[in-house]
């Protein structure tokens, strides 16, 4: 199975089952235009489907590598992480998820995958030069993004003069 079928397996046993998900991490930033390379593709999935998502890996014959209570990663024909919404917050975002003609499935809000940039390098700031060129990436080509939003998310993790100085970028 190629790596295409393999994320089309995973994603059509999850809308069979009517699992609410949005793509996020590098193939995200590519459906909104960006140029990234990366080896997997990152789910955002609501926390409360972690157990209907391990049968989906079971029946998938998919190999857990990581499990904790944020994060199931998957191997198999491609590489899958499942970052579990279990705040109000992530899960806000799954009510956000939209099509793009860009990419077959569905992605969260650019707002949101800012907000989880952020997240991922005031974490671990050796993720910082890729987070903050992906978020640059959104911000050159996602007109009328809200900054009200992406503003609250900075605060959050206090890095809005960094989120700024990026904005002046563009």
């Amino acid at each position: 199975m190629s790596f295409v079928a393999g994320v089309n397996a995973f994603t059509d046993a999850l809308e069979k089952r009517g699992i609410r998900y949005g793509i996020i991490g590098g193939i995200a930033v590519f459906a909104y235009g960006g140029e990234r390379t990366t080896f997997d593709v990152d789910f955002l999935i609501h926390g409360q489907e972690r157990e209907r998502v391990k049968e989906v890996a079971q029946e998938l014959k998919l190999n857990v590598v990581n499990e904790n209570a944020e994060v199931l990663q998957l191997s198999g024909p491609t590489h899958l992480d499942v970052i579990f919404a279990n705040r109000p917050k992530s899960q806000e975002m799954l009510q956000r998820v939209r099509r793009l003609s860009t990419l077959p499935f569905p992605v969260v809000a650019p707002e949101d995958l800012v907000g989880l940039k952020i997240q991922g390098f005031a974490g671990n700031r050796s993720r910082e030069f890729t987070d903050k060129g992906d978020i640059l990436t959104l911000f050159q080509n996602v007109p009328d993004l809200d900054f009200d939003r992406i503003k609250e998310y900075a605060e959050m993790f206090g890095v809005w003069k960094e989120i700024e100085d990026l904005k002046k970028r563009v």
